[in-house]
């Protein structure tokens, strides 16, 4: 396994390739909401922590996580998706709206409920708020073939000018079979390339260009169980066959990401800043995004990885669904480059 050379006059260049490409965002969107509290004291009722409620902050997750890293990293994004006609969904397009992503194919549908993850949040005046427990409100089911006959018909409006595609896949109603194996095909049939980011059943996904599995993702789809010391790069072969993909890019951690591609020796690179993440929620729907934008302006996948490596060590650092912007990857790369030029021992 080859470890990867940061090319910095290149990523430079990508980064600010990245303003205006099209990617159209198919997926489960999600409302984050996290409610902030103190927590001093134990519940005389039951040995529980009682939290003293002081804000509730609201944010996309999901799919609309993916689409506002997208429009933060300056490249336009178009989610296509259902959410319910509820107040959890009026609040989630209300979100995007104000990141600009354009809100004009989110399907709001009587009878569903919009998926919201609520996070408690808890600590004193002088320690981190920790997460205390979360609630999600999810739909059981599937949705109907009207409902999917309308989404494919979106999509392929939308792909008609699209320069990607991003299909992320959180395991809530979009991603029926007919609804993965359509768009994927229209994909293919226009040229457009498709990444996905797939939770549970990335092997559904058969035709994709890329995938951007993290290492326990990954394992999973290629039917390996890392417990047993198993290779990374048989999971990665593994998978780049049974998914017919161009490249498959394993996110590790703190132990950075690993390129998988069709006839090529894997790349590495090691994870950038701190290893010590702060929150690493929503950091996968970051690689999805600079990896998306990148692939759309033309750029090779090793780039890509280097690119979403910086994007992905900033938000890491932030609490809660976090955006990077352009300016600060760029100042990454900055101190990268200083780095390099300092004198080794």
């Amino acid at each position: 396994m080859k470890r990867r050379v940061y090319d910095l006059e290149k990523m430079r260049s990508v980064v600010h390739g990245w303003k205006g490409k099209r990617v159209v965002v198919l997926g489960d969107v999600i409302l984050d909401e996290f409610i902030l509290g103190r927590a001093n004291r134990v519940s005389r009722e039951a040995p529980v922590v009682i939290v003293r409620y002081d804000k509730s902050i609201y944010s996309p997750g999901g799919a609309a996580n993916a689409a506002q890293n997208i429009a933060a990293l300056g490249g336009i994004a178009i989610p296509v998706a259902v959410i319910g006609d509820d107040e959890s969904g009026s609040r989630l397009c209300g979100l995007l709206r104000e990141m600009g992503v354009t809100t004009r194919n989110l399907i709001a549908t009587r009878g569903l409920l919009t998926t919201t993850k609520t996070r408690i949040m808890a600590g004193d005046f002088h320690a981190q708020r920790q997460q205390v427990v979360r609630i999600d409100r999810e739909q059981d089911g599937s949705i109907p073939q009207p409902l999917e006959n309308r989404l494919l018909a979106i999509f392929e409006r939308e792909l008609a000018r699209a320069d990607a595609v991003l299909m992320s896949d959180y395991h809530q109603l979009l991603f029926t079979r007919r609804i993965i194996g359509n768009s994927i095909a229209m994909c293919r049939a226009a040229r457009v390339p498709v990444m996905v980011d797939s939770r549970f059943r990335l092997n559904d996904f058969s035709g994709l260009t890329i995938a951007t599995p993290n290492e326990v993702e990954a394992a999973h789809a290629a039917g390996i169980d890392l417990s047993r010391g198993e290779s990374l790069d048989r999971i990665g072969r593994r998978l780049l066959k049974r998914l017919s993909a161009r490249a498959i890019l394993v996110t590790r951690g703190k132990f950075g990401m690993t390129l998988f591609e069709r006839g090529k020796r894997s790349l590495s690179v090691d994870v950038v800043g701190s290893m010590e993440a702060t929150d690493v929620t929503g950091a996968g729907d970051t690689v999805a995004a600079a990896v998306s934008l990148t692939v759309a302006a033309g750029h090779t996948m090793p780039l890509a990885m280097t690119c979403a490596n910086c994007a992905a060590s900033i938000v890491v650092m932030k609490r809660g669904t976090a955006v990077a912007s352009p300016a600060e990857i760029l100042e990454v790369m900055e101190r990268l480059e200083l780095d390099e030029r300092s004198p080794r021992d």
